[in-house]
């Protein structure tokens, strides 16, 4: 999905007396160049197109249209940030917290539009992990302005749908936009829990068959994926009820209802993410006492050994005194009748033992 990973990482010291209103990108850098989508759209009017260009793109963000989407894939472009945020007048604070990757999901009203960070979730079939990128929308009168980490396919259906003309959205203003935009990263979170659901699954099959220490690892991997997931979620829920209860004039009442709705499926979602921490809980569980029962198991054969060859040793103890006057000691049978001494004493013994099911 979008571009592969950069290695390059900034993290917040680097901002450390720096001027407020530094733009300097905090976090992962997981894209090299930064893309700028803009596209202008009413009922009977569609136009999109992209730009790398600085000069480009303030020629595009000058062209009108009812409603305009302008989304940038990657960070890099911090040139192009600036141009986008001096031409929608954004507060600098807003571009900083753009920059900075490592925001909590929320959103702030401002006067002259909307601010909402949140996490876009993907789950990695290769490595078998969720991956988070922040996802920042701008939502103003007549424009939404989202930024991604990355280049992402995740609104590549929306734009599809738009483009098509399908649906009311191209009837709609740009706060319906932006609800589409949020509908589909909370959608998506279903279909990451689903895949991380199926894991758990398997892992917990692992657990009653055979249990080993590259199953408890897996069992601590998840549990890290999803506390990961509950921190990138769980915030939401305020985000979205403030967005839908807002006096903000760029959303309206109809867009507020749908809001709601996606309000309840986050909910729904951060539900089912208690679920898989309290599975991941009982399956640690269920891992020691796995352990306990098998270390329970090797001591009750070691113990059965023990308990039968104690009246063995006693019996051969007791023959190898060296007494001069013992019975059975100049026996020509004495050897034998000891070794089957100890045979006998040793079948009586299994067979009480299989008697009381300790076998």
């Amino acid at each position: 999905m979008g571009e592969k990973k950069m290695v390059k990482m900034v993290r917040k010291s680097h901002k450390a007396g720096l001027p407020p209103g530094t733009l300097i990108h905090v976090g992962e850098l997981k894209s090299s160049i930064s893309i700028v989508t803009v596209c202008g759209y009413d009922q009977d009017l569609y136009w999109e197109k992209k730009t790398d260009d600085v000069e480009e793109c303030r020629a595009l963000l000058e062209e009108r249209a009812p409603v305009r989407w302008v989304n940038i894939d990657g960070l890099a472009g911090i040139n192009l940030l600036q141009e986008i945020g001096g031409y929608f007048n954004l507060h600098h604070l807003t571009l900083e917290d753009i920059l900075n990757t490592d925001q909590r999901p929320r959103q702030e009203p401002y006067n002259n539009y909307t601010f909402v960070v949140l996490k876009a979730l993907n789950y990695n079939e290769e490595e078998q992990r969720v991956e988070s990128e922040q996802v920042s929308l701008i939502i103003g009168s007549d424009y939404v302005f989202s930024i991604s980490e990355r280049e992402t396919d995740i609104f590549e259906p929306l734009r599809k749908r738009i483009a098509a003309g399908k649906g009311n959205i191209r009837k709609q203003g740009a706060d319906y936009l932006a609800y589409s935009l949020l509908d589909i990263i909370v959608d998506n979170y279903f279909s990451v829990l689903e895949k991380v659901g199926e894991r758990l699954e398997t892992l917990e099959e692992m657990l009653l068959t055979s249990p080993d220490e590259k199953t408890l690892q897996a069992v601590h991997f998840y549990k890290r994926e999803v506390l990961g997931m509950r921190q990138a979620i769980w915030p939401l829920r305020e985000a979205l009820i403030g967005l839908e209860q807002s006096d903000s004039v760029f959303v309206h009442t109809d867009t507020a209802l749908h809001l709601r709705d996606v309000y309840f499926h986050a909910v729904q979602i951060i539900d089912t993410i208690e679920i898989y921490r309290e599975m991941l809980s009982v399956m640690l569980e269920i891992y020691l006492s796995s352990v306990n029962n098998r270390l329970n198991e090797v001591m009750k054969i070691l113990t059965i050994f023990a308990a039968i060859f104690i009246p063995l040793t006693l019996i051969s103890g007791i023959y190898g005194m060296n007494f001069i006057y013992m019975p059975e000691l100049s026996w020509r049978y004495g050897y034998q009748f000891a070794l089957g001494l100890m045979v006998v004493v040793a079948a009586i013994m299994l067979h009480y033992f299989k008697r009381k099911n300790w076998l």
